[in-house]
């Protein structure tokens, strides 16, 4: 029978076992000097062979940890163990050579020699499971919208069909005129819950659904985005509408969707009363802006910045309006190679756009 211990004592050195780890290792002295290094150290950061070779440490730390860093070298040199680098709640970053900021895990071991005291790092590049673990996070964040928005939204428009249809089952004396606005009522409602819940369909599917870019007929995607907005909505409201609209590739279904959202938003948001333009223009590197113009009380920087992202922290005025819809837009606009954004000043409006690739510009 093959003796394994043996093999390892005759045929593998310790430098060919180190090189073929897929950890970066990093051997250093008290000094904080760079002794050597396995390949994966160099490849994980930009490095070539021998070039980190009596450098310091600190080389490879972000210049606002570099300070603590010595602090923490100098104690693990007087009690070394075997131990993980940083705690639970921390994450630690690295400098590539060109300057780049990575996230890694180190974990830390020694060797301790008749003459010198050695630290080893091993240290493995956790950017990818960092950034998932960012996404969930907005997700998380995206998902708590939704479920307040859902929840208040169909509380809403339910109360108000059970409270117009029990006056009109209850009240004999009821005018036929009243009891036709009552019943339009009804309508609007039962309309607008079923808006909310195409809403919910379209969100739990956007991640799985597979669709095809084709080019869009922009003007008649706003106009029935348009139509579907309750009229008690409209009101008195100016909606401005170009005919004209730069050809951008999407999927038209999802669009729709998208200025859905905003109209509706941008009308409950408006002015009194409210004008709204719409419009686009071309953008760079073979992008096109579509936007939406209001004449409302605008959104401070702190609000534009978190709008998208976290829109619970703008406060209750305005979770009832963007809580739910702008998650979804941001969710479409990103699945089909774009982006959102939003320009405002206090008092003086607002302009919602999102950006999609032109037809020559297919990423497909």
């Amino acid at each position: 029978m093959m003796n394994f211990t043996d093999i390892l004592k005759n045929n593998i050195s310790v430098h060919s076992l180190i090189e073929s780890m897929s950890e970066g290792i990093i051997f250093t002295n008290k000094g904080g000097e760079i002794l050597s290094v396995n390949e994966t150290t160099n490849r994980l950061f930009g490095y070539q062979r021998n070039e980190l070779i009596g450098q310091p440490i600190d080389k490879l730390i972000p210049n606002r940890f570099r300070n603590k860093h010595k602090t923490h070298l100098l104690n693990y040199f007087s009690a070394p163990k075997v131990r993980p680098m940083g705690h639970a709640n921390s994450k630690l970053s690295g400098t590539k050579k060109d300057g780049t900021i990575f996230s890694l895990e180190v974990s830390l071991s020694f060797i301790n020699t008749d003459k010198e005291l050695f630290a080893i790092a091993f240290i493995t590049d956790i950017s990818s499971r960092v950034k998932a673990e960012n996404e969930l996070k907005i997700r998380n964040i995206e998902l708590d919208a939704f479920a307040h928005t859902i929840a208040h939204e169909l509380h809403s428009q339910l109360n108000s069909i059970i409270g117009f249809s029990r006056l009109i089952l209850n009240d004999n004396d009821l005018s036929e005129q009243k009891r036709s606005s009552f019943l339009d009522m009804i309508v609007t409602s039962s309309l607008k819950m079923d808006s909310i819940i195409r809403e919910m369909l379209l969100f739990s599917s956007l991640k799985k659904d597979e669709i095809v870019k084709t080019q869009l007929s922009m003007k008649n995607i706003v106009d029935e985005a348009v139509n579907r907005i309750a009229g008690s909505e409209k009101k008195s409201a100016k909606i401005s509408i170009s005919d004209n609209f730069e050809p951008s590739l999407g999927y038209g279904p999802w669009i729709e969707e998208v200025w859905y959202n905003y109209i509706r938003n941008a009308l409950k948001y408006s002015g009194t009363p409210p004008s709204i333009e719409i419009g686009s223009s071309k953008a760079k590197d073979g992008y096109n802006k579509f936007w939406i113009k209001d004449n409302g009380k605008g959104l401070t920087k702190k609000q534009c910045d978190i709008i998208f992202v976290n829109p619970q922290k703008l406060g209750n005025g305005f979770i009832k309006g963007h809580g739910l819809g702008l998650s979804i837009v941001k969710r479409i606009v990103q699945k089909l190679d774009g982006w959102v954004a939003v320009e405002s000043t206090p008092n003086k409006g607002s302009i919602f756009s999102f950006y999609l690739p032109h037809p020559k510009n297919n990423f497909d």
